[in-house]
């Protein structure tokens, strides 16, 4: 699936057009408020840049560079900024998850954000209350988006990793435990950027005709007049390095939407392009990141990713493993699917898998 969250499906076991998790939505209605139509006016880096002072006290950067006027057309899904634990995955939009199945006092979900703290996770494994511990390596993701253009480093960062998960097997032996190693996607080299935000204003299209919502890798369109519909296509069909697609289109990567809620047309970058300025960036947020987290400093010297993914499904960069470290066991078929992770651990654990998840046990 061409997308950057692939939590909801790991977990769920189904499709994004299922889970309903695709980033943002647009909203059935808006707020036309005198209030709201009073704020939205007000110029876009003074209220992006207040977003971004209140996310500093509360902890996240989720999104504060969009501004009022477009951020209450969507409603936002954005499971990576929950707490990370158990209780806040036992359901999504209503989807049992592999937690819930299991039981949410069975199962237990930890989150690595810091690399220098991987190895004292070891010691917060193994409880004998669980039958389910999900360990999930944000870091390595962090670590590739900032540095994967410095290839000593990087290799350094994989030896670390490498080295974790060796204790980490070792451990399982001794405490008679199933490891399962899972890489959901891969990374690529980030070579050059999109600015399609510039060539937007360029138009001079009225902002009510239009909305637009831009990760790294892809953009989504919605149109509110023929008119934005034929002259941002055309500008889209000219850009270099990217893909036009519409919603129809996307059916065939497993996002088979029926409306045009999460998007009438996507914009989707080649494999080692970014679109730049998107709406992950916030000045004020990349200079907080980049002094706060040193995983992150590259962005002091710049703001762009060096390693990305989410592009088309058929790249390299989206193709990951799943590898089950048990000599009993042997892969059904060669190639799998996101959906396939849950009902594999239900079965391994000896759960019956649910009618609605479509996906299956991959091992024998």
């Amino acid at each position: 699936m061409p997308e950057v969250d692939l939590d909801p499906s790991i977990f769920t076991g189904v499709y994004p057009h299922e889970h309903g998790i695709w980033q943002v939505r647009l909203k059935d209605y808006l707020n036309s408020s005198l209030s709201q139509r009073i704020i939205d006016n007000i110029p876009d880096i003074i209220t992006t840049t207040f977003q971004c002072l209140i996310h500093f006290f509360t902890g996240s950067f989720d999104l504060a560079s969009v501004p009022p006027w477009r951020r209450r057309r969507f409603d936002i899904y954005k499971t990576r900024y929950l707490a990370r634990n158990v209780t806040n995955f036992l359901r999504l939009n209503g989807i049992e998850t592999i937690f819930s199945l299991v039981g949410e006092k069975e199962s237990n979900l930890i989150y690595n954000r810091k690399f220098d703290e991987l190895t004292s996770l070891v010691t917060k494994l193994f409880s004998l209350n669980h039958k389910l511990e999900f360990l999930e390596i944000y870091s390595l993701d962090t670590l590739q988006h900032w540095n994967l253009d410095n290839q000593n480093r990087i290799i350094k960062f994989y030896a670390k990793i490498n080295s974790f998960i060796q204790e980490l097997h070792l451990k399982c032996n001794d405490q008679g435990t199933t490891m399962m190693l899972l890489s959901d996607h891969g990374q690529e080299l980030v070579k050059g950027h999109i600015n399609i935000v510039t060539s937007l204003k360029k138009l001079r299209i009225p902002r009510d005709e239009y909305t637009y919502f831009i990760e790294a890798p892809k953009a989504r369109f919605y149109f509110h007049t023929d008119r934005a519909r034929e002259r941002i296509l055309n500008l889209l069909s000219s850009i270099e390095h990217g893909t036009l697609i519409s919603y129809k289109d996307m059916h065939k990567y497993n996002a088979k939407f029926e409306d045009l809620s999460y998007g009438e047309y996507y914009f989707i970058a080649v494999p080692g392009y970014i679109f730049f300025p998107n709406d992950y960036y916030h000045p004020l947020a990349n200079i907080f990141l980049g002094l706060s987290d040193w995983q992150q400093r590259s962005r002091l010297t710049s703001p762009k990713y060096r390693g990305y993914h989410g592009y088309l499904p058929y790249n390299e960069s989206e193709k990951g493993f799943m590898m089950l470290l048990d000599q009993n066991y042997k892969a059904i078929k060669k190639e799998a699917e996101l959906i396939d992770f849950a009902p594999t651990v239900l079965k391994l654990l000896g759960y019956k898998k649910p009618d609605f998840m479509k996906g299956q046990c991959i091992f024998t």
